[in-house]
């Protein structure tokens, strides 16, 4: 309205100027163009583009009274429909990390076409999807994922991948995560998700191989890499001591021995790893192996499982070793693993008496179905069958009761 007040004004004056001029002071203008001509008075030609302007800013004056406002009712429209699904995607992503399955599912897949970034939308409605059993619509929301967002392979394939893990589909989703490796070998969600897989399909000589890929880049924290390097060591000691004892050749007995020394250091010290390897040298008639590595581990950490083990390991002199697990009651003579311990290797050596000692200092101290049992047989090597049906009792009564 003030731009047309401002024209008229303009009119009112210039036109004014003009009508002073054409009388006290008339030009002349001729226009030629082929046979065509057409005079006329400056004064007049000056007053035709006058008019022409005035009725250009008056149309421009008219259309922006007329269209903005029609203008901005669109966008400030459009405006309000975008942030009323911005507010539904929202609602979605909560919902989804409420677990509230079917509503995320319904929220993300409507919002999905207006969405800003479509592919998390597609991602989080087929995870939705998946959780309330509907593996199909998950299928077919991560193809919509892919057809727009076809850049998100990565986000896509880990999306899928934990699919078919939870479903224990190994094979398939250790097809995607070794394509994704290959592009981002230094993932960690990809390398954390492969050591699933492996573990599922329990392939440990492929998840060995990866051990340094989970070091170098801190795929877990120190206490869950040690669980997860206890795993897979000893599986593949278990392994090869099946294969040794189905053979019987000493290369596989050596390829236990070798393994054992490939290992890191820092994994030989785990007590899971140290305690597998011990068994498998027991096992594979390597008494005496194992009864030299768990004395020096001993020596350097007292360990109860450890303790047990040396009771029950044949090494090669039995005296010396009844010896050596003596000398340690110098400083634990409380201690009720050395005393069953004791009393096993004190059978060993056919001293009974003091096996019988030994034994029955064990249960004196800390009650346990083992000790029972290792009694219940000396009775029995005694004579006293009442006496070792008595302990029998007593060591399954035991144990039904910690089952």
């Amino acid at each position: 309205m003030r731009g047309l007040l401002l024209i008229v004004a303009v009119i009112a004056v210039v036109g004014g100027l003009l009508a002073w001029q054409m009388i006290e002071n008339g030009g002349y203008i001729l226009i030629a163009y082929g046979n065509y001509t057409i005079d006329m008075s400056l004064w007049t030609l000056l007053l035709i583009v006058l008019i022409v302007w005035v009725v250009w800013r008056l149309i421009k004056s008219l259309l922006r009274m007329f269209v903005e406002p029609s203008q901005k009712y669109f966008k400030e429209r459009d405006s309000i429909r975008q942030q009323r699904y911005r507010t539904q995607t929202a609602r979605g992503l909560l919902q989804y990390i409420e677990g509230h399955w079917d509503q995320a599912r319904r929220s993300l897949k409507k919002s999905a076409k207006h969405s800003e970034m479509p592919l998390i939308n597609y991602l989080a409605a087929a995870d939705s999807a998946y959780e309330i059993g509907s593996r199909e619509e998950a299928d077919q929301l991560l193809a919509k994922a892919r057809e727009v967002s076809p850049g998100g392979e990565l986000a896509i394939g880990l999306a899928q991948s934990r699919m078919y893990l939870r479903e224990e589909h190994y094979e398939e989703a250790l097809a995607i995560l070794q394509r994704l490796h290959v592009k981002a070998p230094d993932h960690p969600l990809i390398l954390r998700l492969l050591n699933n897989a492996y573990r599922g399909l329990k392939d440990w000589s492929s998840l060995e191989k990866l051990l340094p890929d989970f070091r170098r880049y801190k795929v877990f924290n120190k206490r869950a890499m040690q669980r997860v390097e206890s795993e897979v060591y000893s599986s593949l000691l278990a392994a090869l001591v099946v294969q040794a004892k189905k053979t019987g050749r000493s290369a596989d007995t050596e390829a236990v021995i070798q393994l054992w020394h490939d290992m890191p250091k820092n994994v030989r010290a785990i007590k899971r790893v140290l305690l597998s390897y011990i068994t498998c040298l027991y096992q594979l008639g390597e008494g005496g192996r194992a009864e030299t590595l768990l004395r020096k581990s001993l020596k350097t950490d007292w360990d109860d499982a450890l303790v047990k083990l040396y009771g029950i390991v044949e090494g090669a002199d039995p005296q010396k070793q009844l010896i050596t697990a003596e000398s340690w009651l110098r400083q634990r003579p409380n201690d009720p693993e050395l005393m069953l311990a004791l009393g096993r290797l004190s059978q060993r050596n056919q001293l009974w008496g003091k096996a019988r000692d030994y034994l029955e200092s064990s249960v004196a101290l800390k009650v346990q179905s083992e000790a029972y049992a290792e009694l219940a047989r000396l009775m029995i090597q005694l004579g006293e069958h009442k006496k070792s049906t008595e302990y029998y009792q007593k060591g399954l009564a035991l144990s039904t009761q910690l089952a």
